[in-house]
């Protein structure tokens, strides 16, 4: 057979040809080993702090140990906030699969788990931006308001990945996370991309890595057969990155009561971060009341529990590094029997009364400043009235008028008016009664209008404020928790918002009127300087903070405001005036008899322009030695008495207690 020719030429240049074939693939594969050694050691790098193995071989996982929260309890040393044990299903950075496909097949059997089960509901709120339709994707109504969480945490995505344009359309954004996260289509479904996306969104939101680990569904009790069955469940298949972990939920013993001034925990959103930049951003922490004014004591801290596995899969070493550590205790000053007794009179109250839909009251003891009861009821309201709402003081103000001009001079116990229903001037305002001559004791018993318009007309109202501001109102309390400052009436507040002012402001504002507000809890702090002879506390309601172990890192002390001289025949006139408008009421004595104990105070009917007058009562008891101040505001109440019938049911209690 003949044999074709080869060019000789031909011949070398095929040769040589492959001679550089052979070089380049030789050089290829020492690059990959190369690459593959530098990934290798990259990874071990990242996995020697994160956990994953160890140099001698061993498997190591980490999971994350929830610190318990701090307790909190009343003066008494009644628990009114704790723990139950819950089991919250996550994903941990360091026990994950390596690979992006594997990771997506462990998350999407985390999902499966969760519907297999009929735990869907245990899923935990995200903030994903976009929703999914029939047709495609389009951005939740939410991302509409700036101010939204939603809105808030996709400015932070967009930031983390400038590749992504900031007016993209929600189509992009889904193309945009499916082509991060190996999320094509024909891999997954429609569905299971959806909730991937969601996942690996909020994964991102909170800075999901080593040292934070991703909550996928919380809230599992060993007690309910579904969520056991979750629990075992995972258990079962050990899906690669999935860990249960112990953690613990708030309890709250008097279920309905204190609700106000205990608040709750939620998880940071976009108006706190600032207060919680040093947590984890699906921390849960205190966002209201007392969870969150103590939230730097009641906090635990989250440890990590590093177990080592040999290639068997048996438990070769365990331990913490670093160790969970257990949040503080706190005691209040709350007495929480009284604040029931509060919250039911308050209720009941308002429920009778056919105008009424809102209550406060607060008590305080005078020669500390702690308080005993903050009770608020609406119908109409979740604010804390007790601390919150703001109330014209009506005729309790007459207290604090009285006492400013005896102390200043402007008139002592022996100075008169003569009532006759009508005062002679600025168009004649009235009184309620026709008092005929009156002096300063005689005023507060009968509550003469006369006498006070008489004080501030030709006296001056600013004179009275000056002195009733010390005393505290219309200034801060000193509660931890948050408070409104209330209204001190001024030419100067009607000044700053367009309002009229005029001499007849200046003779109402001595009976409580014109633009005065105030909050209970400021009208317990002035009736406590008052009756304890001038020293203004700051009101508190943290008693102590203890470690679990029972040491004390916190003793609250009373704390001095300010010292208020009270001469003490002044101080006998008002003792004596308050006293006599319980003992000269038929009504007022009726309700305070069963106490065991005198009991003095002042009664106040405000009006309000509404049809029905707000009604206030702020007194104490004993009326000779002063052991608890108490103020009721019932909004729409009509008559002072209404609020003094629900103080008195009040003071009953203490004592019966005492």
């Amino acid at each position: 057979m003949k044999k074709s020719k080869v060019d000789p030429k031909m011949r070398k240049s095929r040769s040589a040809r492959n001679k550089d074939y052979r070089f380049f693939m030789l050089a290829g594969v020492f690059l990959a080993i190369c690459i593959a050694f530098t990934v290798f050691f990259a990874i071990n790098q990242v996995r020697g702090t994160s956990g994953k193995y160890t140099s001698d071989g061993l498997i190591m996982r980490i999971e994350t140990v929830a610190g318990e929260r701090g307790r909190i309890y009343d003066r008494n040393g009644n628990l009114l906030v704790g723990n139950a044990t819950h089991y919250d299903l996550i994903f941990e950075y360091g026990s994950m699969p390596d690979r992006r496909a594997e990771v997506n097949d462990a998350l999407i059997e985390c999902l499966k788990a969760l519907v297999v089960t009929g735990n869907e509901d245990k899923r935990v709120k995200d903030f994903f931006p976009i929703t999914r339709t029939e047709t495609g994707y389009e951005f939740s109504p939410a991302l509409a308001d700036p101010d939204s969480n939603v809105a808030y945490y996709y400015s932070k995505f967009l930031s983390k990945n400038p590749k992504l344009e900031t007016d993209a359309s929600a189509e992009r954004v889904v193309e945009y996370i499916c082509d991060k996260y190996s999320l094509a289509e024909r891999f997954y479904s429609p569905s299971e991309r959806y909730e991937l996306m969601r996942i690996y969104y909020d994964m991102e939101r909170i800075n999901f890595g080593y040292y934070q680990a991703y909550t996928l569904a919380e809230g599992f009790e060993t007690t309910v057969p579904e969520e056991m069955a979750l629990i075992s469940y995972i258990s079962e298949h050990r899906t690669e990155g999935a860990t249960l972990i112990r953690s613990s939920e708030r309890v709250y013993y008097y279920e309905g009561y204190a609700e106000h001034i205990l608040g709750k925990l939620g998880k940071i959103s976009a108006e706190n971060i600032d207060e919680y930049k040093d947590y984890p951003l699906d921390a849960i922490v205190g966002i209201s009341g007392c969870e969150k004014a103590f939230e730097s004591y009641l906090r635990g801290s989250d440890g990590k529990r590093i177990s080592k596995y040999d290639a068997d899969g048996n438990l070769i070493e365990q331990y913490y590094d670093p160790a969970p550590v257990v949040g503080n205790d706190i005691y209040l000053t709350i007495d929480i029997e009284l604040q029931m007794v509060a919250e039911d009179e308050l209720r009941t109250a308002v429920d009778e009364l056919e105008a009424s839909e809102t209550g406060a009251l607060t008590a305080i003891d005078p020669d500390t400043g702690e308080t005993l009861v903050i009770a608020s009821h609406s119908t109409e309201s979740s604010m804390n009235f007790a601390l919150q709402g703001t109330f014209a003081p009506g005729s309790t103000y007459k207290v604090g008028s009285a006492l400013a001009a005896l102390e200043q001079g402007f008139i002592n116990s022996s100075t008169t008016h003569t009532c006759n229903h009508v005062y002679p001037y600025l168009g004649g305002p009235t009184c309620l009664g026709n008092h005929g001559v009156t002096d300063v004791h005689k005023a507060i018993e009968v509550s003469c209008n006369i006498f006070f318009y008489y004080l501030g007309h030709e006296w001056g109202l600013e004179n009275i404020t000056d002195f009733t501001t010390r005393l505290g109102l219309g200034v801060p309390t000193g509660i931890e928790l948050g408070e409104s400052i209330g209204i001190v009436a001024s030419e100067g507040y009607c000044e700053d918002h367009d309002l009229e002012w005029s001499e007849f402001d200046d003779a109402t504002g001595a009976i409580g009127q014109s633009k005065h507000a105030y909050t209970p809890l400021q009208l317990s702090v002035y009736m406590a300087t008052v009756s304890n002879g001038g020293t203004r506390y700051s009101a508190h309601i943290l008693k102590e903070v203890k470690t679990r172990t029972g040491e004390t890192v916190v003793a609250n002390a009373p704390s001095v405001v300010e010292r208020i001289s009270i001469s003490d025949v002044n101080y006998s006139t008002l003792m004596g005036a308050m006293k006599s408008v319980v003992d000269s009421s038929a009504v007022l004595s009726r309700y305070f008899e069963n106490i065991g104990v005198s009991v003095a105070g002042k009664t106040g009917t405000a009006e309000t322009g509404r049809e029905v007058s707000n009604a206030l009562f702020s007194g104490f008891a004993p009326s000779d030695d002063p052991k608890i101040v108490v103020t009721c505001v019932l909004e729409e109440g009509d008559a002072g008495t209404n609020a003094a019938k629900v103080t008195a049911k009040v003071f009953e209690a203490y004592f019966d207690g005492e």
